[in-house]
């Protein structure tokens, strides 16, 4: 397998890992909020808006996380595996603010509130002077809030000065190296550190020594993250890079992938993002790092996206390998390029599914081999999806060896033991859809290809089909195709019992796309099966679906101890206009906020008169709720005319009155904010309320003051 493409061609097609547009808005929040509250003191009018932003941001990062991590690597913060980029002037300063408090990570926790947020952000705001200490450095003094919680570094005076060469003697990639150390080695003391915080013990800088320490238990996400920003920039610094120490610390890092154990390899892996970025890492470390890591970090990308090296590109990347390290000087660079070239194309054409179970490999190295005895069909055209690689095939030598079986026979409209064994393989071997292109190019009235055609489309062989951990969606769609309402029930059973994430997604979608039909099936399993799990996803397959079966008793599973099930079955009830109140009123009630929330999403425009006091009760007045998710319930109050919703207001908005007789306000907070602003624009005529609005204008608080002139006039 040659390429005349450079290393960095073979990548171009790969999208550069980037931070979705979410988790940017909510970095850049946090650092606006930091900035502000460094520069205004306590109680000025412009640090409630930002706390508010940050917390509304969380609020809909959290509607799929529990946790949110955010790492911190010089200049740089890594989140979801993905680095900022260390030129953005904001986030830049975000991180130096962080590094220079001795901080390797933030983590939040689902429930954040706007107090937590405020505690952060002026404490964060705080640095310390010349005398002062680092948070990092205050060991069980540093603050710490119910949902938020400070990562240190773990060493004293160790860090990333913005130091020059001439200064230091250590360049980009050492002070990256050094960073990796110190990240990986937190926690562990500051024993080993001098005054000028570099490591007295050379033991400390050892990859193997690392290796450990990062493999050992108890490591968090947010170590992870750092870890994993710290590989990601030293992949890409090492690639091109020349001189002692890129070379010193090239063979470093390469010794430390070796170290690590594969568990662990695959754990970083994992944190590095989404496939895109996977494959990023595996180009990178490619161009930059020894042969025998870049073969192990391939082995790991595969493991953490699901996939299997076929045992002929495992034995051909170990073997190159082996070569390029040990043979002749000529052999070894041969190897070298060799070995670098197939990673590349492998990378371009992620498809990693084996094929080759034992008893078949002797077969078809054999086959492989064997003269061509029939004219090449053309597999590519107009099925892109269905050809082996993103291009047609134009030697037989390419096809696989049952394959090749199968377009012999179909050639001759022959069938017997050793064309059903090659068929079955395909299928085992996930090739189905190459199979069901041969046959569709067989010749009108060819027997076999119908008798394949069968064979394909029993229900047993589609369970079969979709066994493995992951799907291919075009020869899904082509089986469905054939098979009509009789996949059905072998798609729901796969459904229901499958391991893979990746195969129940594209056996649902395939299930939506059947329309009605799946209506009733769905919904007798629904009524016997009483795994949550499998309620979860029939519910929600129900409620996709363009008619809703009559038999579906959609309010039962509203009590269903499981919220997973209940976040699925509310929406459905919504559908049903005969049980929509009652389900909304259910929701409103539900200990779940997720589900809470979903019902205030449904009365943001218009509040049953009937479920008011429950609105006002069980979620404007309750202390157990979250902040935010009351002021999303004070909100829904906008436009209601009812006296319930004035008198819940004003509850919110005063403590009583004064020796004069005089309104007393409550004391600002995001409830207080978002009720006035309610009261001012909804119910400027009301005298009572009138006279709530008028004490906030004259109010001595800006943020009050703010608050009714915003929300009216």
């Amino acid at each position: 397998m040659t390429s005349s493409a450079s290393p960095a061609q073979a990548g171009a097609g790969l999208r550069r890992a980037a931070l979705s547009r979410d988790l940017g808005e909510f970095l850049i929040e946090l650092s606006i909020g930091v900035h502000r509250f460094s520069m205004y003191p306590p109680n000025h009018p412009s640090l409630g808006p930002v706390v508010e932003n940050v917390v509304v941001h969380l609020a809909s990062l959290f509607e799929g996380r529990e946790k949110l991590s955010i790492g911190v690597a010089n200049r740089q913060l890594v989140i979801e595996g993905v680095s900022t980029d260390k030129k953005h002037p904001v986030l830049s300063d975000l991180a130096r603010r962080l590094h220079d408090q001795q901080l390797g990570a933030v983590s939040f926790k689902f429930g954040v509130r706007a107090q937590d947020v405020e505690g952060l952000l002026r404490t964060l705001a705080a640095s310390a002077d010349e005398d002062g200490i680092p948070l990092g450095m205050l060991g069980e003094a540093m603050p710490t809030w119910a949902h938020i919680q400070l990562h240190a570094l773990g060493y004293e005076g160790l860090e990333l000065r913005e130091s020059t060469t001439a200064e230091t003697g250590v360049g980009e990639v050492g002070q990256l190296w050094i960073g990796l150390a110190q990240a990986a080695l937190s926690g562990r003391g500051g024993s080993e550190v001098d005054a000028e915080g570099r490591l007295t013990n050379p033991e400390a800088y050892n990859p193997r020594v690392l290796a450990a320490e990062i493999g050992a238990e108890g490591k968090d996400e947010a170590y992870d993250q750092v870890i994993t920003g710290y590989l990601r920039q030293l992949t890409g610094q090492l690639k091109g890079a020349k001189g002692g120490e890129a070379e010193r610390v090239r063979g470093q890092v390469g010794e430390l992938i070796e170290e690590m154990d594969e568990a662990t390899l695959q754990r970083l892996v994992k944190m590095g993002g989404d496939m895109n970025a996977r494959q990023e890492f595996v180009l990178e470390t490619n161009q930059s790092l020894a042969v025998d890591a870049v073969v192990k970090v391939v082995k790991a990308a595969a493991n953490a996206s699901g996939q299997n090296i076929s045992t002929s590109m495992t034995r051909l990347l170990s073997k190159l390998s082996a070569h390029s390290e040990s043979g002749p000087h000529r052999v070894r660079s041969q190897a070298n390029s060799a070995l670098r070239e197939n990673v590349e194309e492998l990378m371009e054409d992620w498809k990693l599914k084996d094929p080759n179970p034992e008893h078949y490999t002797r077969v078809l190295d054999t086959m492989a081999h064997a003269a061509p005895v029939f004219e090449m069909r053309n597999l590519g055209g107009a099925n892109p999806g269905a050809a082996l690689g993103d291009g047609p095939i134009e030697r037989e030598e390419e096809l696989p060896g049952p394959l090749r079986v199968v377009y012999m026979a179909l050639e001759v409209d022959a069938w017997g033991e050793t064309v059903k064994t090659a068929v079955y393989d395909l299928v085992q071997l996930g090739l189905t859809g190459k199979m069901l292109v041969a046959i569709e190019e067989a010749p009108p009235g060819n027997a076999l290809a119908t008798r394949i055609r069968d064979y394909l489309t029993e229900p047993e062989q589609i369970v079969r089909f979709l066994s493995g951990d992951v799907v291919d969606a075009f020869a899904l769609s082509r089986l469905v195709r054939e098979m009509g309402e009789t996949a059905i029930d072998p798609l729901l059973d796969v459904m229901a019992v499958s391991e893979s994430r990746a195969v129940r997604r594209a056996v649902f979608d395939t299930l939506v796309e059947l329309g009605s039909a799946v209506g009733d099936e769905a919904a007798r399993r629904l009524a016997e099966d009483d795994r949550w799990f499998v309620q979860r996803n029939l519910i929600a397959l129900l409620a996709r679906l363009p008619e809703i079966p009559a038999n579906v008793k959609v309010m039962s599973f509203l009590s269903n101890p499981e919220p997973r099930v209940r976040r699925e079955a509310l929406p459905l009830a919504f559908r049903v206009p005969a049980a929509r109140d009652r389900a909304l009123g259910l929701g409103l009630v539900d200990e779940d906020e997720r589900v809470c929330r979903m019902a205030l999403h449904e009365v943001r425009e218009t509040v049953p008169k009937a479920l008011l006091p429950t609105l006002i009760n069980r979620v404007v007045k309750a202390e157990k709720r979250s902040e935010d998710l009351r002021v999303m319930a004070i909100r829904s109050l906008g436009g209601v005319t009812s006296s319930l919703a004035r008198d819940g207001l004003l509850e919110i908005t005063t403590a009583g009155k004064s020796m004069l007789g005089k309104v007393k306000l409550a004391e600002a907070s995001l409830l207080v904010i978002a009720a006035l602003k309610v009261l001012a624009s909804d119910w400027g005529s009301d005298s009572e309320a009138r006279g709530v609005v008028d004490a906030a204008r004259k109010s001595k608080d800006k943020v009050l003051q703010r608050a009714v002139l915003t929300g009216g006039s």
